[in-house]
Order: structure tokens, then C-alpha cells, then sequence
């Protein structure tokens, strides 16, 4: 008889296959499809595709699995608090019950990476993402543009970092909401407020943060105004593990705003020295293995049997070469010299086009809601305006405005 058959007293023998058979029958057809909520853990994509992890609240925990047949919508994470949907089967080798997800809904902040998702999708749809519109960042720039948040760290080492690097740069710092319901409109308007300016490149981020703290940078209306920015922009929002839409769209992603930072200044002012001083050692070497090389030409020439009885001459000539390369060498050392020269008065004269120079002066800039107020702009149609000057700033209420003509 086979073994299914065996009977111990008026009881069936049953294999452990048959077992497994009818529990995972019983399950299927005594629970049917489930809805389950907890949070995921012990996630693992494995090499075939398939996708296993325990479902788990503070009582109880279920294995689960997702074949790769299975499309959700979103990549897996450990933490995630979802909702699975689908049978309960045996894991006949390990004898395990288990969920088959069929379907897997984020919950709480679960909602924010589907609209991340799909906001990427659209996009990169759109070739926003392409690399042939990613704009090049220049070598040295002269004038760089930053739009964050006037507190927290993130400014402060990026400005650090960038006069470090290249004091003869000048920075062009816009106050920026970085985080709330109004900040993504900020951050539109700071993209075009910088692009007025004779920038080289502009750097757009923030600190780090949850996902809703960095949300206003996931948002369509900022990854389309970095998209249309004409100077290039680096995005630097967050840690290095946290990316936002703004990274995918931006010329440049910068893992953090201090490597913006560096990035912006690829050649330093240190490394740029470096580099003249060893252009000019490359021309001497050249300059004096061309005179060698010309001396031992001469030298060969007047080793020669036609050109012996001519001897005077050639020392006459190589008497006019020694003179001609003591010429050549003061030639090049007043040449280096006005090079040195040329380029320190080039320093001095960038640092001098500093904009906020004249507020050291005793000159002030007039402000209203952030706005620079003209010189075409009459005073009168404001009530109150912000002077800034070099140490301080002050708002002053407007009493009464009188035309002066300038002769």
C-alpha cells in the first residue's frame, strides 16, 4: 500500500506534502485574499528579482514576498509602513506560511514617494533629465550665486568654502525659504531673481532633513524653473544619501552644500599659481632646449671639413648667439615679471569691482521686500523701505519725499 493509505488504528497516515497540500488548501479557501498593515523589515531584492521581507507590528511579525512579476509602483525600503494585499500560502520547503503580495500601499508619508515617483517619471519623460540640456560649469568662476536659507550651517560652510578656494570670487547670496508651503514659490523666484545677475553658476539647496522637510525641492514648478535657469545650476539638498527631484534636473548634483561648494571651485586660486608658474617653466625648457639644440647645430657645422677654414666666422657667430641668448633670458625675466605683474593688478582690480565695496563708504542700498529700489523708482510710492548698509540694516517708515534735480 502506499504510504497515503496506512492506517494506525482508523487514522490516515498522511505524508508531510500532503500535509503542507491541505493546510495551504484550507488557508486559501478559509482566509481567501488578506489586507495586512504593518512595517516592513529585513528587506532583501535578490539577484532573480524577487522580493522577501517580514511584515511586523509591535506584537507579531509575517514573511512576505513579492514575486518579480509584480509591479507596485515604488522601490521597497525597510521602515516603510504599508498595506499588503493577498493570499496566504505554505512554503512547502520550509514549512512557513506567508503573504503572496498581490498589491503593497503606502501609507502616511508612503503617499509622498508615489507622488515622488510619478513626478519623476513625468519628467524624465518630458527629457528634463537628459544629459545633451545639462549646462557645463566653468573652471574659474568669478560669480557665483547661492539660494538657501540665511540660517543653519549649510550657507555658512558653502561661503567658507568658497572664499577658501577662491577669494576672487564674489558670491551673490539670495535669502531663500527653504521648507513649508510657501518655499517652493520662493525658491522659483530666487532661480530667477540670481539669473538677472552676470553669474557663472548658482548652487540651490538646503541642509538635511525628513522627506517632508525636503519636500519643496521634489516640487514640478522648482524642477522646471532649474530646467530654464540660462546659468548652470548644482543642486545641494540634503545628505549625501537623500536625492530630490531637483538633483536629477540641476547641470550638477552636489552630495552636500559644502561639495557644491567645492565643486563650483574645481581650480583653486592655490592650483591656478601652480599652474602659471609651471607654463612658464614648460616655455624657459623650451626656449633653452631650442637654444641648445640650435648651439650644438652650430657646433656641428663648425666641426665640419667645409666650414673649417671659415673658423672665424662661426666664433663670430657663436659669440653672437651667447649675446642673443643673454637677451633672450633678461627678455624673459622682464616678461614673467610684467606676467606676475598683469596678473596681480587683475586681482586687485576684481576685488575692487566688489559690489557691496561702496557700502564701506558710507553708502547704503535701498530695499524693499528684498527688491533693490532704482534710482528710477520714486520714494514716494512706498510707505516703509530697508537701507542696508555695511554693518547694519534698518527699516525706515517714508514721511515725506522731495524731487531733487542734479545739476
Amino acid at each position: 500500500m502506499e504510504p497515503s493509505e496506512k492506517l494506525i488504528g482508523n487514522q490516515k497516515v498522511l505524508t508531510v506534502s500532503q500535509l503542507t497540500d491541505i493546510i495551504s488548501e484550507m488557508l486559501y479557501n478559509g482566509i481567501g485574499l488578506v489586507y495586512v498593515q504593518g512595517e516592513i523589515s529585513n528587506y532583501k531584492l535578490h539577484s532573480s528579482g524577487h522580493r522577501y521581507f517580514t511584515l511586523k507590528d509591535n506584537g507579531a511579525q509575517i514573511n512576505c514576498v513579492l514575486w518579480r512579476s509584480k509591479f507596485v509602483g515604488f522601490e521597497l525600503k525597510d521602515g516603510m509602513n504599508v498595506v499588503v494585499a493577498g493570499p496566504i500560502t505554505v512554503y512547502a520547503t520550509r514549512g512557513q506560511y506567508q503573504i503572496d503580495c498581490e498589491e503593497i500601499y503606502l501609507i502616511g508619508t508612503g503617499n509622498l514617494y508615489l507622488k515622488f515617483e510619478a513626478l519623476k517619471k513625468k519628467l524624465m519623460a518630458e527629457g528634463l533629465f537628459d544629459e545633451q540640456y545639462k549646462k557645463p560649469l566653468p573652471e574659474f568662476p568669478l560669480n557665483i550665486g547661492i539660494a538657501t536659507s540665511p540660517t543653519g550651517a549649510a550657507i555658512q560652510d558653502m561661503i567658507t568654502t568658497i572664499r577658501r578656494r577662491n577669494p576672487l570670487c564674489t558670491i551673490y547670496f539670495r535669502e531663500t525659504l527653504v521648507q513649508g508651503n510657501e518655499a517652493k514659490f520662493d525658491i522659483v523666484q530666487a532661480i530667477k531673481d540670481l539669473n538677472q545677475f552676470p553669474l557663472d553658476l548658482m548652487i540651490v539647496g538646503r541642509g538635511g532633513g525628513s522627506l517632508e522637510d525636503l519636500w519643496a525641492f521634489n516640487e514640478e514648478e522648482v524642477a522646471r524653473a532649474i530646467f530654464s535657469s540660462r546659468i548652470p545650476v548644482i543642486s545641494a539638498v540634503g545628505h549625501e544619501t537623500d536625492f530630490t527631484i531637483a538633483d536629477f534636473v540641476a547641470d550638477k548634483r552636489a552630495a552636500t552644500p559644502t561639495a557644491a561648494a567645492e565643486i563650483a571651485t574645481p581650480i583653486t586660486i592655490q592650483q591656478l599659481e601652480i599652474d602659471v608658474n609651471s607654463m612658464l617653466g614648460q616655455l624657459e625648457d623650451v626656449v633653452v632646449s631650442s637654444v641648445r639644440n640650435f648651439k650644438e647645430l652650430v657646433h656641428d657645422i663648425f666641426l665640419s671639413y667645409k666650414f673649417r677654414k671659415i673658423e672665424d666666422k662661426v666664433l663670430f657667430a657663436r659669440q653672437n648667439l651667447d649675446e642673443l641668448d643673454e637677451r633672450l633670458s633678461n627678455s624673459m625675466t622682464r616678461k614673467y615679471s610684467m606676467l606676475f605683474d598683469n596678473v596681480d593688478a587683475i586681482a586687485k582690480h576684481l576685488v575692487s569691482l566688489y559690489p557691496l565695496n561702496p557700502l564701506k563708504k558710507g553708502f547704503a542700498i535701498l530695499k524693499y521686500r528684498d527688491s533693490i529700489i532704482s534710482n528710477a523708482v520714486s520714494l514716494s510710492k512706498f510707505k516703509k523701505i530697508e537701507v542696508y548698509r555695511a554693518e547694519e540694516s534698518a527699516g525706515v517708515k517714508i514721511e515725506w519725499v522731495k524731487t531733487r534735480v542734479i545739476d
